[in-house]
């Protein structure tokens, strides 16, 4: 019995890509070499009705697809020929064969028949039989074979002679054009509450809302580059209900449904800090780690015939990054615990409201808090320190002692006191709580794949969940709501003892703005008058 067919309102909203188109591609590719990818996206779009994204086109003239062209038309249409049946399917296979230690034909089955019920594209199709054929053709199409690997995933190491000569190519460039950037999970509505994770207390559930958030900066702490957080949904409905553009928060928002770097993602990051560094006038080293994203990027981008023009990629021994990327020397662990102190002091706050703060919390909270402690909290020396730890031979971990950790557990304390928790967790188990670190390992690898393949949320699925999910819409802000705040904030730094200068001239510059936003509403000049 074949497929059943899809129900209108489950079929896929995004159009697959053919062999034929694929090929069709590649061939206006070679006839015309002058073009850009832009062009042959617009090529694509006027030919085949249907967007491209950029990754795609690289990919598809990348030498994963050189077998099309020695394939004729008439074989792409032969009923018997290699033809991807299910493209969704073969891409998540293909990405997970690529964190395999172990690959046998059975696995590759198996696989298949799980990552088919995972996959929204086919929801609702009666899962095919994953024929001894169809098994040969997915080999042959991808050039998978059963193996075994060795080496890398078999044995860790130190890295100790790797790192000996990393040192020896970052010494010919200056602290300031040396740069790390890695990524971090981060559960935005955990509460420090041991018992959430192992009783059922009324009213009350593990908090699991994720987002992922890639950092990076240089050796001297002088660039932090703003971080790029990925969520699940594109434009998620909390920014929508309260008006707030993501863009004006100072940071790059993407999505996929697992809230995952993935490979598509980091392929954009690398070649928009390529264009930063260009700006800069810089050549630059950028340390990465073995993470299957960064791999699966980079490759991609060396096929695609448009190499990094400004940044030349170093990789950190497999299987120690922990000790030898800077990030995870401290830095990270220094913007968490920030994040976490101010998470702390909203609960309290809205407790001394007598608001839940579970109800209040939003995911506009959670990427202002972000952005504060990245570009605030984290010193210059406490970066330098770290990029210093992690590139020496020590192994000690570096320690901040400006930390609020304190701060932290005394908040806890008090949470506890009010009995908003039951049970305090340990401190370095709210830091840095299982699930947050971001690597390949048996408990992630499906969620990697998947983050790869599978889109965003729709804006229906999301705002199914809205309420929990993402937290509660903010007010809007009227413009005289906006000057009445400003002058009260001058007119606290005016009596001051410790004022800001720069601080009073920012609100100056604010208020000029606003009233010219506000007389604009007006046509009596006795009005203007007033807003003076």
């Amino acid at each position: 019995m074949g497929p059943k067919a899809i129900p209108p309102s489950l079929a896929p909203r995004r159009l697959t890509i053919t062999l034929e188109q694929k090929r069709a591609l590649r061939a206006h590719k070679k006839q015309h070499p002058q073009l850009s990818n832009l062009d042959i996206m617009q090529w694509f779009d006027d030919i085949y009705k249907q967007r491209i994204s950029p990754p795609s086109v690289s990919e598809i003239l990348s030498k994963k697809y050189d077998y099309l062209d020695d394939l004729n038309t008439r074989r792409l249409h032969r009923k018997h020929n290699y033809k991807e049946r299910w493209p969704e399917l073969e891409e998540a296979l293909f990405a997970w064969a690529e964190h395999e230690i172990t690959i046998s034909g059975e696995t590759i089955r198996q696989k298949a028949e799980f990552l088919w019920g995972k996959l929204d594209v086919y929801r609702g199709i009666e899962r095919p039989k994953f024929s001894n054929g169809w098994l040969f053709k997915f080999q042959q199409r991808r050039g998978i074979h059963s193996r075994v690997k060795f080496g890398e995933a078999a044995s860790a190491h130190d890295g100790a002679i790797e790192m000996d000569r990393i040192r020896q190519v970052l010494a010919q460039f200056d602290p300031s054009d040396i740069f790390n950037c890695d990524e971090t999970g981060l559960f935005w509505k955990l509460v420090p509450d041991r018992s959430l994770t192992t009783t059922n207390i009324p009213g009350r559930k593990k908090q699991k809302q994720r987002i992922s958030i890639h950092f990076c900066t240089n050796m001297d702490g002088s660039v932090k580059l703003p971080p790029w957080i990925i969520g699940t949904a594109q434009n998620p409905h909390v920014f929508r209900r309260s008006g707030i553009r993501i863009q004006n928060l100072g940071v790059f928002w993407r999505a996929n449904k697992k809230a995952w770097m993935s490979a598509l993602i980091m392929e954009e990051w690398l070649r928009w800090f390529d264009v930063q560094m260009a700006l800069r006038r810089r050549k630059v080293a950028l340390l990465m780690d073995n993470f299957s994203a960064h791999e699966a990027a980079i490759s991609t981008i060396q096929e695609s015939g448009c190499p990094l023009q400004n940044t030349f990629v170093i990789w950190l021994p497999p299987n120690s990054t922990s000790r030898y990327q800077p990030l995870d020397q401290g830095i990270i662990r220094t913007w968490k615990t920030y994040w976490r102190r101010d998470w702390v002091r909203y609960m309290l706050a809205e407790y001394n409201a007598a608001r839940d703060a579970l109800s209040t919390i939003n995911l506009i909270y959670a990427i202002r808090w972000t952005i504060r402690a990245w570009n605030f909290d984290i010193s210059e020396k406490t970066i330098a320190n770290c990029f210093s730890k992690a590139l020496s031979m020590g192994s000690r971990d570096f320690e901040d002692q400006s930390l609020p950790t304190n701060d932290i557990i005394e908040g806890i304390q008090q949470l506890r006191d009010r009995s908003l928790i039951h049970d305090a967790m340990n401190i370095e188990d709210f830091l840095n709580p299982d699930g947050e670190i971001v690597q390949d390992d048996s408990s992630t690898v499906d969620d990697l794949v998947l983050s790869q393949i599978q889109g965003p949320a729709s804006i229906e699925e999301e705002d199914q969940d809205d309420d929990e999910g993402q937290g509660k819409a903010l007010p809007q802000v009227t413009v005289s709501q906006a000057l009445g705040a400003i002058r009260t904030a001058r007119l606290r730094e005016e009596q001051s003892e410790s004022g800001d200068i720069e601080a009073i001239q920012v609100l100056n510059r604010l208020e000029r703005k606003y009233l010219t936003e506000e007389v604009m509403t007006f046509s009596a000049p006795e009005r203007y008058t007033e807003l003076v």
